[in-house]
């Protein structure tokens, strides 16, 4: 027996070595804590928990200390889990026992664990191994929980037990059960409560919500065993096991305050951390972090009521309803919804229409911190897509991408505000497709006009006209810089369309862009999440501090250190000029009237834009101090109604929420300084150029830098002041009478808008000459004409003059050919002097034009020998200043590997009627081109370097080639 008794000794500590090698040390149990935790995601005050994040894979725990734990709840777990706590040594030997003759036996592998064993399965054991029933695993727990005994104090092991447990529905540990199942914290369970919680982790599918009638079944077990044990009296059992009990729904648990916001401030977080070094999603999800973020709740719920508020009134409700917030509390802000969306624009309320949902984000200009982000309506309606975050979704901005048109054109140096824009039936070059011919919304053409009204009442022809001279990946880039990461490089892709919205961004994206303006050219943010060249460097900030569970910062926003802060993107002057133009509610007047939704107390920059068939309606607009940008439409793409429009759909929105949030902090009056290098001068109003005295005059805008100006040079001369005919309508001469003789005031529109102001009815400047009712001018029939050049031609540098002088020779006794210049000369200049020969066609003379500039009267007199004198004059203009002409697309050293390359010129000239442009590859001409804009495509049918060049021609013959440009195609 002696022998048989060493043996089994040794046997035994030979099994305790070989288990106890590869142990983890007990003193684990106390790092539980750190192992996993839930993280608290906050206001900007951290006052309010936006958000618990819960892993899926483990579940939510709220660590509790055992003081904090009710007595009935201590109880009540050690009578159903191991009444011998108090007395074991961590094992019992009975429960190993039992285990062990079932298994001998051939059963399955019991269990007969303590509180400490479990505690020691749930933080000591792999979860693989956890799950796999074994003798090895078993041994492990036995040997580890009498360690763990011998270290630590039973309320300590108690403490690590309770907050440990898995109590079902993502519950870990017992004041997260309190939370999901009771709404309410563990120090206030009920004895009944704390029974029925007590019983679920023996098998957590028995939980009230899953199962209530079997968790109130095993509820009366744990009664019982706690009276059987003395800890209640049999009386206490039956009162709490017939107490009422009332569990909260789930979603009151798990609920979500800002919803969209708290789960993009999450994954910024994760992002934030990733960058430190950290894993960043695992260290969100179980580390129990306190995030505190950049949400203004107020803000927060002024945006989500005063968007219900006006959605429903769009869908039909009543004008004056106004929908409280989120946390009931008043929505103030939708006392600031307009009554009248636009005075320009019809529109009623009361009238159903298919909207159905709408987003909000705002931003703080000089950080990039993002105060509100309302992604849909409502997060928990299936019936909207509510739980799709609109602000981070991809849809058409409409007219509210213009902005980056502009900016571009700007950049450029080819336009400025004062610029000439055509609004008229224009067709665009599409490449070898229909070409495109784009509309306004108002289904109208508005004429010539300035690049600020154009701009500021969102014509869409000039805005497509400035893309095709500025060029699609010039403008792309603008963007890209600005903020928007959506549109790649492939150039392909884009159409003359993209000004007007046809490529998808996101609501968040296009106001980041528009915060940039708002803050004078500068982004400030936070690191980008693995930034692109050519890209945006910065984000939005949605993160102001991470501490740990322990109250130590792991990461900091700070704009002032060298990591965060700001990007200097545009310059300031060209920001100014943008955000001039849009907050200049005088120049938006013709579209949107006054006193409509776009303006505030105060001023403000502001976009709207619409959509094919409305479907989605948007205003972004901001002032120094705050951007808002608000989405109205259908998640699932339906149209709205034709008259929900960015100014009617989502101005007042955006009206509402900057006229509250400006009001309730009291936030000074402030506009954009003004930089040194934007000076003021006047122009002419329509043309832009310098003022004559026949043009009415406007102040305009222009940049400066040193000796580079964008002021005009350039007299007007689309204004002429002619004398006419009135009778006739003609252009006045010598022979039109006195007393018919008038004078007026006409444009003369360039080539492409001549034929526009024909179909409106405009007086267009006459170009035929009054002979008065006789036949003096031209000496008709007298045998004295000019032929050669003809009326009204435009003609340069040394011309023969042709002519007739067919009267009898004995009858001609000298002949003279001059000039003068306009159409009354007062002096004549001789270009032939008694000539004496006559016939039909021949040459009068060599006009040498050289150094002249304008319109000329040529005059051929012929004395008779009667001392008659016949006289035939022309008049004409004689034109020897060549066009400009540059070759902005293509732009230098770029790479294509597509189907085209497309071509745009910016042509210009002293008098551009006629004026045309050819376009060459490889010096060999593939396009010629007669109006504006001047663009045109290659398609592509070889790989390696393609070499294109632009000539202008005008109507005299003068012409200039572009510098060439070499690009990499790839075939």
């Amino acid at each position: 027996v002696f022998i048989g008794l060493l043996i089994g000794a040794g046997l035994l500590i030979g099994v305790y070595f070989y288990v106890a090698r590869d142990l983890p040390s007990p003193d684990a149990i106390l790092k539980a804590r750190q192992q996993f935790e839930t993280t608290l995601i906050y206001d900007r005050t951290g006052q309010t928990v936006l958000y618990q994040v819960i892993d899926p894979n483990q579940g939510d725990r709220q660590w509790t200390a055992i003081a904090d734990v009710p007595a009935d709840l201590v109880h009540a777990t050690v009578s159903i889990e191991d009444r011998t706590f108090y007395d074991n040594p961590g094992f019992s030997i009975r429960g190993i026992a039992r285990a062990l003759l079932v298994t001998v036996t051939g059963g399955n592998i019991q269990g007969g664990s303590t509180i400490a064993q479990q505690l020691v399965k749930n933080t000591l054991i792999s979860p693989d191994e956890r799950a796999a029933p074994s003798l090895t695993r078993k041994i492990k727990e036995v040997i580890l929980a009498a360690e763990a005994s011998r270290r630590y104090s039973k309320a300590q092991i108690l403490e690590q037990y309770l907050n440990t447990n898995f109590y079902g529905n993502l519950a870990y540990g017992i004041n997260a059960a309190a939370q999901v199942y009771f709404n309410k914290p563990v120090q206030n369970l009920t004895l009944g409560e704390s029974a029925l919680l007590a019983a679920i982790p023996q098998n957590p599918q028995l939980n009230p919500l899953d199962d209530w009638q079997a968790a109130r079944a095993r509820q009366v077990i744990v009664l019982q065993n706690m009276a059987d044990q003395g800890y209640i009296t049999a009386d206490q059992a039956t009162a709490a096991a017939s107490e009422p009990i009332v569990v909260a729904p789930l979603s009151d648990h798990f609920n979500l305050i800002a919803p969209h916001f708290a789960l993009y401030a999450r994954q910024q977080a994760e992002r934030l951390l990733d960058a430190q070094g950290y894993d960043g999603e695992r260290l969100v999800a179980r580390g129990g972090l306190h995030i505190y973020t950049t949400l203004d709740l107020d803000l927060q719920y002024q945006a989500e009521c005063t968007a219900r508020s006006y959605i429903s009134r769009l869908a039909g409700a009543d004008p004056k309803t106004t929908l409280n917030t989120s946390a009931g509390t008043p929505c103030k802000a939708a006392a600031d919804l307009p009554a009248v969306p636009s005075p320009a624009v019809s529109f009623k309320f009361g009238v159903q229409r298919n909207v159905t949902n709408a987003s909000v984000v705002v931003l703080k200009p000089d950080t990039g911190e993002l105060e509100a982000m309302v992604g849909s309506l409502d997060y928990w309606n299936p019936g909207i897509d509510g739980n799709y975050n609109v602000a981070l979704g991809a849809r058409q901005p409409g007219s509210t991408f213009k902005i980056f048109t502009y900016a571009a054109a700007f950049a450029s140096g080819q336009f400025t505000p004062a610029s000439m824009l055509l609004d008229v039936p224009t067709s665009f070059s599409t490449g070898g497709g229909a070409p495109y011919k784009p509309t306004n919304d108002d289904d109208t053409f508005h004429g010539p006009i300035s690049l600020r009204d154009a701009f500021a009442n969102s014509y869409n022809v000039p805005a497509v006209s400035v893309l095709s001279q500025v060029g699609i990946g010039t403008v792309i880039r603008t963007a890209h810089l600005l903020g928007i990461n959506s549109l790649n490089n492939d150039l392909t892709q884009y159409g003359l369309a993209l000004t007007l919205g046809s490529s998808e961004v996101s609501l968040l994206d296009l106001s980041y862009a528009y915060n940039v303006f708002a803050n004078s050219g500068v982004m400030a943010g936070t690191p980008a999440q693995n930034p692109r060249d050519g890209y945006r460097q910065l984000d939005p900030v949605a993160v102001l501090r991470i501490d740990d569970n322990t109250g130590h910062t792991l990461w900091q926003f700070d704009q002032h250190t060298p990591t965060f802060g700001t990007r200097a993107i545009v310059p300031d002057a060209l920001s100014y000029l943008i955000n001039n133009i849009l907050s200049d509610n005088n120049a938006r007047v013709p579209s949107f009237g006054t006193g409509s939704a776009l303006e505030l107390n105060r001023p403000a920059a502001v976009k709207t834009g619409t959509t094919n068939n409305d479907r989605d309606a948007l205003t972004v607009g901001y002032t120094p101090q705050l951007t808002v940008g608000v989405w109205v439409g259908n998640n699932d793409n339906t149209p709205m109604g034709d008259d929900v429009q960015g100014v009617t759909g989502a101005a007042p929105i955006w009206h509402a929420i900057m006229q509250y949030a400006h009001d309730r902090d009291a936030l000074p009056v402030l506009t954009w300084p003004r930089p040194a290098s934007v000076v003021e001068a006047t122009v002419c109003k329509v043309s832009g150029l310098l003022p004559t005295a026949d043009c009415p005059r406007v102040t305009e805008l222009f940049l400066t830098n040193g000796s580079q100006s964008t002021v005009p040079q350039q007299p007007d001369f689309y204004y002429k002041r002619l004398t006419i005919n009135v009778r006739t309508g003609l252009i006045a001469t010598t022979a039109t009478p006195s007393t018919l003789r008038a004078d007026r005031l006409y444009f003369d529109y360039p080539g492409p808008a001549r034929e526009w102001a024909k179909t409106v009815g405009l007086p267009l400047p006459p170009t035929e000459y009054d002979n008065g009712g006789t036949q003096a001018t031209s000496a008709t029939g007298s045998g004295v004409t000019l032929t050669s050049p003809t009326a009204l031609s435009r003609i340069n540098g040394t011309r023969d003059v042709i002519g007739n002088i067919t009267a009898a020779a004995k009858t001609i006794q000298a002949w003279t050919l001059a000039y003068g210049v306009g159409l009354n000369p007062n002096r004549w200049v001789n270009i032939t002097a008694n000539g004496t020969t006559s016939g039909a066609a021949i040459t009068l003379g060599h006009w040498n034009t050289t150094g002249l500039d304008g319109l000329y009267t040529l005059r051929l007199q012929v004395l008779l020998t009667d001392r008659t004198v016949l006289t035939s004059t022309v008049q004409l203009t004689v034109d020897n200043i060549p066009p400009t002409v540059t070759l902005i697309a293509p732009q230098p050293g770029t790479r294509f590997a597509g189907a085209a390359v497309a071509l745009s010129a910016q042509a210009d000239d002293n008098l551009p009627d006629g004026l045309y442009v050819e376009f060459y590859h490889n010096g060999q001409l593939i396009d010629t081109v007669k109006q504006t804009p001047f663009t045109a495509s290659w398609k592509i049918d070889s790989s390696g370097t393609q070499t294109f060049y632009a000539i202008a021609y005008d109507s005299a013959g003068n012409n200039t080639r572009s510098a060439p440009v070499a690009v990499t195609t790839s075939h």
